[in-house]
């Protein structure tokens, strides 16, 4: 494995890391980082030349011994979701700790607070005890269930993402809140203001927000008034055509489930429509909006 993939990236923020050698199981890097940056030092052995940095080309002559002897470094992940500043903070204390076992010769037996202390709220969710890279990935990728479990709701599906909105600043979306509940811009881009037909805002029941790259549900609302259940808006098109448009934001509230299936904290791709095929696999589609249920 050489790096995450885009939702699971979503999720890390800042983290911080650590290396390991193989063949003694020793760690002798420890680090912080965004995005794929735990892979980075590998990579950049295989394409550059060494460093004349002394730190540097101690990583890498480790790196060089390992591959040598047929093998990869192993990547740990100690915490992840953290700010820029936390991940500093949490790398400098690692180090630190690492230097003092070190430097007195210390033994670290089973810890009796093995709960690992306080975890962000991301973390809490995703339930994972931190480890391997690969567990970490898995820990944080969508699991499929089939659409057909949910029929016959009627049910409409949006694309959401972490970008800014270009009309109202309260619905700018970052990366850290797209797997947050909680999150009123992710509320406003679920909820509204959406062009459809006046058969189809009378009878959605639910609206699941979907992150595109991975096909994951990042938010679900249930429609929970029947008169009213929308606000309309009307607006006006650049050619001059005037529109309606309905906005579900204070007649919906978040759920977890559906019919029993765990959308929240599980982390699923209902598979098998438009947006993600049979296989699990996002689909390409320009449809800002799909609808599942409808004849």
């Amino acid at each position: 494995m050489n790096r995450f993939t885009e939702e699971v990236i979503t999720q890390l923020r800042y983290y911080v890391y650590i290396l390991v050698n193989p063949i003694d199981h020793t760690v002798f890097y420890i680090g912080k980082g965004t995005k794929n940056r735990v892979f980075a030092h590998e990579l950049d052995y295989l394409k550059t030349d060494f460093s004349n940095d002394l730190v540097e080309k101690q990583k890498l002559n480790e790196i060089k011994t390992i591959h040598s002897n047929g093998m990869e470094v192993d990547k740990y992940i100690l915490t992840f979701g953290l700010s820029e500043d936390e991940a500093f903070h949490v790398e400098n204390a690692v180090i630190n700790f690492c230097k003092l076992i070190d430097d007195q010769k210390l033994n670290v037996k089973k810890l009796t607070n093995i709960m690992s202390g306080h975890r962000s709220d991301g973390q809490k969710e995703a339930l994972q005890t931190f480890g391997r890279v690969e567990l970490l990935q898995d820990a944080l990728s969508p699991k499929p269930v089939n659409i057909n479990q949910l029929s016959p709701h009627k049910i409409m599906f949006v694309k959401i993402k972490p970008t800014k909105d270009r009309s109202d600043s309260s619905k700018d979306l970052k990366a850290e809140e797209m797997y947050n509940p909680e999150s009123e811009a992710l509320k406003k881009r679920t909820l509204g203001d959406w062009v459809m037909s006046l058969d189809k805002a009378n009878s959605i029941e639910y609206i699941l927000g979907v992150y595109p790259g991975s096909g994951m549900i990042v938010s679900a609302f249930k429609i929970i008034k029947d008169n009213p259940r929308y606000e309309v808006l009307h607006s006006t098109t650049k050619s001059g055509r005037k529109q309606k448009r309905y906005n579900f934001y204070q007649y919906a509230e978040p759920l977890t489930e559906i019919d029993g299936i765990q959308l929240f904290p599980d982390h699923i791709k209902l598979t098998n429509y438009q947006y993600v095929n049979s296989n699990g696999v996002p689909c390409n589609i320009q449809s800002e909006r799909v609808y599942v249920g409808f004849d």
